[in-house]
């Protein structure tokens, strides 16, 4: 587990494929704060289950040691596999008051790591949210962090580095995602305080690392309106971003813009509740419109550039593209909808639907692109087309996805463009609905 495993690097290489096949766009920031040469624990915030594990093993070239839960390592069939997947338990109260003492054996293991320059990862929230609001972090990481650094006279060098993820949607494919690597905390600048009062020295260091890590997230922390945060943003997001000037990466513009929506609408909320208030109302009118109609507010949205020149333009590209469509359809939507449809209504938690999906997938893709090419050798009685058929496969299904989507915006506007009246005219007001209102939270914001 310590040490370095080619088999890890080769199953990482996999899924790091896998995860550029599936997203949209994957952005990685402040990778070169990661220090060199010494000791590190990542902190990361937690909200969509093992995907963030694998979101911080993509993106960063080292091997941690990841702790986890103690509850999934019971069966014997999964503990070597986590093993190998550099993976310890933690002892919860919940697993049992006479287990948290294989806490101290766990504790050890991470010292003797990170004596030896390496890095473990945790999750300070402990459980994930399955929302944009970190809950309560747990003093795990100063304990350990801190209890290391004693032992070694507090001469380790060690490192706390914040991490944080964000996801454009937690369980859409071909979503966007954002990793960003924060300043580190040097845990020996603690010595004083520990020495003096340990207790109080981990709570300080817990605070700290939950104001290091809070400003790599979007923190909704409403609880009554969080729902109502979520919509505003998606509706007036991509107009405020357009407003102000935050980074020159398209992604993190969009973040930070949404992030600093966010505390703007916080501030409405505690200082102008009145108005506040008025916004909510029209934003959950605005929706449920939207619902009582079966409409989308992306429908909404793109329904603005819906034009006679456009329609014909789009037509085009589609005859052009429906043979790359037709192939990459055929080969990929058994594997893909296969798990989604058959097995994923089982997934009770939808926090865990994202990593069901990718993780189902890793097997399951591979397996029916074999079992397609054997069929097209079969059929073609020739090795070059169908391992060039195999190689295509997971390519073409990625461009297919996107036309998938294409197509779909297309049917919607032939609905505009010759569906009956009532539809064009609901569809028109519900637009002069969304940018009224996305004007009115720009201009208030501006003031």
């Amino acid at each position: 587990m310590k040490n370095w495993s080619l088999g890890y690097e080769l199953l990482r290489i996999y899924v790091r494929f896998a995860f550029w096949l599936t997203h949209k766009r994957i952005v990685v920031s402040g990778r070169n704060t990661i220090p060199k040469d010494k000791p590190i624990i990542f902190a990361a915030n937690h909200q969509n289950a093992l995907m963030d594990s694998l979101s911080l093993v993509c993106t960063n070239p080292r091997q941690s040691v990841w702790l986890a839960r103690a509850d999934i390592f019971k069966s014997k069939i999964a503990r070597p596999i986590l093993k190998f997947l550099k993976m310890a338990p933690v002892y919860r109260l919940r697993d049992g008051k006479d287990s948290l003492s294989n806490n101290e054996q766990i504790f050890a293991l991470v010292t003797d790591i990170l004596e030896n320059k390496d890095s473990v990862c945790l999750f300070p929230e402990a459980a994930h949210s399955g929302r944009r609001q970190m809950l309560t972090h747990k003093k795990a990481i100063p304990r350990i962090a801190l209890e290391a650094e004693e032992k070694n006279q507090f001469k380790l060098g060690l490192q706390i580095v914040p991490v944080g993820i964000f996801y454009s949607h937690y369980w859409a494919f071909d979503r966007s995602l954002l990793v960003q690597y924060g300043e580190p905390i040097e845990v020996d600048k603690y010595q004083e305080e520990y020495l003096l009062n340990p207790q109080k020295a981990m709570l300080v260091l817990r605070d700290e690392i939950y104001d290091r890590l809070a400003p790599l997230t979007i923190q909704i922390n409403s609880e009554s309106f969080y729902s109502d945060y979520e919509n505003i943003r998606l509706l007036a997001g991509k107009t405020y971003s357009k407003t102000r000037h935050f980074s020159k990466n398209r992604t993190i513009q969009q973040f930070q813009a949404d992030q600093d929506l966010v505390k703007k609408l916080e501030i409405f909320e505690s200082v102008q509740p009145e108005f506040f208030h008025d916004l909510i109302g029209q934003t959950r009118t605005y929706f449920s419109e939207l619902a009582s109609k079966n409409l989308s507010d992306e429908l909404v949205e793109t329904s603005s550039k819906t034009g006679w020149v456009i329609f014909l333009l789009h037509f085009c590209f589609l005859a052009l593209s429906m043979p790359v469509f037709s192939f990459g359809f055929i080969f990929n939507a058994l594997p893909f909808f296969l798990p989604r449809n058959l097995f994923g209504k089982k997934v009770k938690d939808m926090a865990f639907m994202s990593t069901f999906n990718f993780a189902s997938g890793l097997f399951i893709f591979p397996l029916i692109y074999f079992l397609e090419s054997g069929i097209v050798f079969a059929l073609t009685n020739s090795w070059a087309i169908s391992v060039s058929c195999l190689i295509l496969m997971p390519f073409i299904g990625k461009i297919a996805y996107k036309l998938l989507k294409f197509y779909h915006l297309f049917l919607n506007e032939m609905r505009f463009l010759f569906g009956n009246k009532t539809f064009r005219n609901d569809l028109k007001q519900l637009l002069i609905q969304r940018k009224n209102l996305a004007d009115l939270i720009i201009e208030k914001i501006k003031l």
